[in-house]
């Protein structure tokens, strides 16, 4: 078997894809490149390594030339180095004309919450393999540095580490083996050296066999838990800072948003956070939802239009609210007419103006995250605050802490509110607001106000409605299910809880991981997959809402629900926003409340953390590797007794002739003798443990003059011959290796006594 492994090995194909691949220093390079792609494009990383091993050969090839030839060789290299950039450039140019954002925007930005951009993409793989490739030669072949080629490998893993996402185990595995390998495979590939390295199949497979232990145990050994407080460490790397910095920037530079939102593993801080609650907090809102799953900006709708007002920027919804029933109370007729009899002269429950307070960690930051019903804020700013329709707070610079004081929306699930809203829906809002105006207008005038402006805020609401649809993707399958879901419910409210909670009862599945097929979009996923991030949920209901009639808006923003107890510049907090609690969810206008936000994004089902998951991933891969070594150390023990028992058998199916001529090859080769060793040089050798001469006078016949004497002897008789040489031979080193553990005992207990 292993002659015809070496005949394959020398075959031409097996000979050039040595050749191809066959070189660790290419290989490191190679892998390196694919975890950088696999970070940009990991949908096709294998065509990224199938493409690199190609390119990889020809420049190591190039590279080869360049150091063989003293003057022409770096001419040479500068000639290819600036021609490379000249191509890139090109190529980013080409990206440029249509992408929204330049091509350093693009690179510096987590790649979770950019589009796919091809020439972007290109560019930074010419740059990657054309830096890397370069790199690797240099500290490998001209100057052997080990530890240049371990600073090497920390820049595709710093493009994980700066956004908190894991690498896949196998990529982990795959590029710490290939760094070991090249640091085995180039100690003494430097001329220089006085001590050369001569491959050999037994040196390989030592190689072999510490990379794969290596492998394995920093696999499956566990790591130690770090206990220490890294968010001094994590903040102190200043270029992360670029990615929040950037995902600000990007907002304002594009016009829509995609499912980016909410799929990225960033665990790096970006707010500290003082509030009395887990909260929703809002950033950016869009309003039109087009067919191929993407919001769109209304421009006088979702960004400032005016400065930030002097008063407050919303009314207490309880406000309103008694503001109803106390014109209930003074007006029979009106009360009776809107059915509002029974719950005239009630005193709702006080609804507190709470305060939260949140500091970015980094500035500049232009978007402040805000509750749904701010109704003042206190932002330090170093240009005037402006606020959008929506109520989203724009500003320059903004940095330490900033205070909002907000209504919670958990007031409207109050059981004395629950009723109210109820009966409210049921009627023509707008025009129970003006016959309720009309009726406080003398009595009470401030309610009377606060009354016109939930009108204007109700009148707006539907006008948005009215709006949004005309720009929205109509779906027949969608208002049908709207129907469905909300069948013999009346409120406002009690329909959009309907609509929440519908996910949840219904089977619907969130999964990062999930690839929506091209072209879905929201019926998709209601109808079909079921399975999605916030964006589609979001989406989901604000289409299923507003396909009822009910003004519905799809905003963007954080999830305030991760507990922190410290101290941040000089204020106690106990909440921490970071870059992976970016979320999405809509916002529901209901009859006699307002502007309300609703969470229909359902938990995941696997709640484990993604380093632990990884790490149990990284465990698997171990475990998978052990199970080779073991199969392959069993194989290897195994395989010298079952090629024994294999050829025993074989050469009682021979002639006599063929017998002997493989059974003296095979004693030949148990004694690692060379091939010009006669019948009678291996008698001599193994008289020691076997001197009955008649096997050898056989094989003397047998092997020089058969012709005459074939007969003398059956290949039966020798395989006997044959075996009791293999027992006696056994048997013999048996006892010398038990001679030697005695002699070595006798030297041990002699040094001692010496001592």
């Amino acid at each position: 078997m292993w002659h015809k492994l070496q005949e394959l090995a020398q075959h031409p194909a097996a000979i050039f894809l040595k050749k191809l691949i066959g070189d660790p220093i290419q290989l490191y390079a190679v892998f390196l490149v694919t975890t950088v792609m696999y970070y940009y494009h990991d949908t096709m990383t294998w065509f990224y390594t199938i493409i690199s091993v190609l390119i990889s050969w020809l420049m190591m090839r190039f590279y080869d030339f360049v150091a063989r030839h003293k003057w022409i060789g770096p001419l040479t290299y500068l000639v290819y180095m600036f021609a490379g950039l000249e191509i890139v450039g090109m190529m980013t140019n080409w990206g440029q004309q249509d992408y929204p954002i330049s091509f350093m925007v693009w690179f510096l930005t987590p790649q979770s919450v950019v589009t796919f951009s091809a020439w972007y993409t290109a560019s930074i793989y010419l740059l990657m393999i054309g830096f890397l490739t370069s790199a690797v030669y240099y500290f490998s072949k001209i100057r052997y540095r080990m530890s240049m080629q371990f600073l090497i490998m920390l820049i595709p893993l710093s493009l994980y580490a700066k956004e908190g996402i894991h690498m896949p185990a196998i990529l982990v595995i795959i590029l710490l083996a290939s760094y070991f390998l090249l640091m085995i495979y180039c100690r003494q590939i430097n001329n220089s050296e006085t001590v050369r390295y001569i491959p050999s199949f037994h040196g390989s497979m030592s190689i072999a066999v510490y990379v794969l232990a290596f492998s394995i145990i920093a696999a499956i050994v566990p790591k130690p838990e770090i206990s220490a407080d890294r968010e001094f460490i994590d903040n102190a790397m200043s270029y992360s800072t670029w990615s929040d910095v950037l995902m600000n920037a990007i907002s304002m530079f594009t016009d829509t948003t995609d499912n980016s939102v909410s799929t990225s593993n960033n665990t790096r801080t970006i707010f500290y956070v003082s509030s009395p609650e887990a909260l929703r907090l809002r950033t950016q809102t869009y309003s039109y939802y087009q067919s191929d799953d993407s919001w769109t900006v209304n421009r006088d709708y979702d960004y400032p239009d005016q400065a930030y007002p002097s008063g407050s920027m919303t009314y207490a919804p309880r406000s309103g609210l008694q503001a109803i029933l106390d014109a209930a109370s003074q007006n029979a007729e009106f009360a009776e007419k809107y059915h509002l009899s029974d719950f005239a002269g009630i005193t709702l429950p006080e609804q507190e103006l709470r305060t939260v307070s949140i500091c970015p960690l980094y500035y500049p930051m232009q978007i402040m995250p805000s509750p749904s019903r701010t109704a003042y804020a206190s932002v330090q700013s170093t240009s005037p605050l402006t606020i959008s329709v929506t109520g989203t707070l724009y500003g320059n610079n903004i940095r330490d802490w900033n205070l909002m004081q907000y209504y919670s929306d958990t007031y409207a699930r109050y059981s004395a509110v629950q009723p109210i809203l109820q009966r409210l829906s049921g009627t023509d809002y707008p025009a129970l607001l003006e016959e309720a105006e009309e009726v406080l207008h003398d009595s009470a005038p401030e309610q009377a106000a606060l009354l016109q402006t939930i009108r204007q805020e109700c009148s707006d609401a539907y006008t948005y409605l009215d709006t949004a649809q005309k720009q929205d993707m109509q779906s027949e399958i969608i208002r049908n299910l709207a129907e469905q879901i909300t069948s013999g419910l009346t409120s406002d409210f009690d329909k959009a809880k309907a609509i929440e909670t519908y996910f949840l009862d219904a089977g619907f599945v969130y999964d990062q991981a999930f690839q929506k097929p091209a072209g879905s979009n929201a019926e998709y996923f209601l109808t079909e997959s079921k399975t999605g991030v916030c964006y589609e949920y979001a989406t989901a209901m604000v289409m299923l809402c507003r396909s009822l009639g009910l003004p519905a808006r799809y905003v963007q923003g954080y999830n305030l629900n991760q507990m922190y107890a410290g101290n941040f510049r000089g204020r106690e907090c106990n909440y921490v926003i970071k870059a992976r609690d970016a979320h999405a969810f809509p916002e529901v206008y209901i009859s006699g409340y307002g502007w309300m936000s609703f969470e229909p994004t359902v938990p995941s089902m696997e709640m484990l953390e993604d380093a632990e998951a990884e790490n149990q991933n990284v465990i698997r891969w171990g475990y998978a590797m052990l199970v080779f070594a073991l199969l392959a150390g069993i194989a290897y023990f195994s395989m010298p007794h079952i090629r024994e028992a294999f050829f025993r058998k074989r050469i009682l199916r021979m002639q006599a002739f063929d017998s002997a001529a493989a059974i003296f090859r095979r004693m030949r080769l148990l004694e690692h003798l060379p091939e010009s060793t006669t019948v009678r040089e291996l008698a001599n050798h193994s008289a020691r443990f076997y001197p009955e001469p008649m096997l050898f006078d056989h094989l003397d016949i047998l092997l020089y003059s058969h012709t005459a004497v074939s007969g003398s002897v059956t290949a039966a008789q020798l395989a006997g011959f044959y075996q009791d040489w293999c027992e006696k031979r056994t048997q013999f080193l048996k006892e010398q290796a038990q001679l030697r553990k005695q002699q070595a005992k006798a030297n041990r207990k002699k040094s001692k006594i010496h001592a």
